[in-house]
């Protein structure tokens, strides 16, 4: 793995909007945008990369750019991220679609202020708060600025509303139409090609290879942060869509589009 990465990952820059060269040359900008169905991947576990190919299936996609984006919360192997974009690379290239190099995205800074600095406040006006929800659609939100740069209008996710059969409040129904109706505003399709797959059986078919849920993918400090202690899900609806409503989707417009004047 490239050690200007890995000095990326370590130190958690503001990268949004301005790359280093070595990772998005102005001749791959200038590639990428004359590049027609040209789509901006989420790179991350499982079921992103079942997405990516599942993408490619339903539409006539003619180039992927994987992207990473961290958040502050992550840790573990970040190799495994990146070595899983040869999947792709292997499983598209006869498909005569082209996979470009990753680019690597994140705001801390950005992170913090959606999800995290009100926790406190959130959990007493709400009686609900995880941080797992803002952190989905700071995922989503922090892609657009790229998106645009590139002139590209679809970015595709992995998310799925049920893992056989279980629940994940970041994944429900109320926060997936909202994830798709923010990036809509910027004229971006947040492209969800297997939120209906319930199946990990199904992933793994798409995957063509045995992979378990949540292996071979980077960890979180605040995983499960909804579960009771015996492990049920607990969340209220109406707290996710008050959070969005009220909050989420005013500061992530207000921090996305002092990004895209920059």
């Amino acid at each position: 793995m490239d050690n200007r990465l890995l000095e990326i990952l370590a130190y958690k820059p503001d990268l949004i909007t301005d790359f280093p060269e070595w990772m998005l040359p102005p001749s791959a900008i200038h590639e990428m945008r004359k590049t027609e169905n040209l789509a901006v991947a989420e790179i991350a576990g499982r079921d992103s990369i079942a997405a990516v190919l599942r993408a490619c299936e339903l539409r006539r996609l003619r180039a992927i750019v994987p992207t990473v984006a961290y958040t502050g919360t992550e840790y573990g192997n970040w190799a495994i991220t990146f070595e899983k974009i040869y999947i792709l690379k292997d499983r598209l290239q006869k498909d005569n679609i082209t996979v470009f190099d990753p680019v690597v995205i994140g705001s801390p800074k950005f992170w913090w202020k959606l999800c995290g600095r009100y926790t406190t406040h959130f959990t007493k006006k709400y009686g609900f708060y995880s941080h797992c929800v803002g952190c989905h659609f700071y995922f989503h939100a922090v892609r657009i600025p790229l998106a645009k740069k590139l002139n590209c209008r679809l970015v595709i996710g992995g998310e799925r509303e049920s893992h056989n059969g279980k629940l994940k409040v970041n994944q429900i129904k109320t926060s997936l139409d909202a994830y798709q109706s923010f990036l809509k505003k910027f004229g971006i399709e947040l492209f969800l090609p297997i939120r209906y797959v319930k199946s990990g059986l199904e992933i793994e078919s798409i995957l063509n290879m045995p992979w378990n849920e949540g292996d071979q993918q980077l960890e979180c400090v605040l995983s499960k942060n909804y579960l009771e202690a015996e492990g049920s899900v607990s969340f209220h609806e109406e707290a996710i869509i008050k959070y969005f409503e009220e909050f989420a989707f005013q500061t992530a417009e207000e921090t996305i589009n002092k990004y895209l004047s920059i």
